[in-house]
């Protein structure tokens, strides 16, 4: 299983724990406790949409 941490707020939205736009604390957390992998956009992805 794996989450997307939407950190890349200069190429998509970001939000985190404490984000207005919406929170992912319930989902990182389950996460570290199940062991799911945890992709971070910013440092993770070279590109976020491919280009045309």
């Amino acid at each position: 299983m794996g989450i997307v941490h939407h950190t890349d707020a200069a190429r998509e939205w970001a939000y985190d724990r404490e984000s207005y736009i919406g929170r992912l604390d319930k989902a990182l957390n389950e996460a570290q406790q199940r062991g799911w992998t945890i992709v971070d956009m910013r440092k993770d992805w070279k590109r976020v949409f491919p280009f045309e």
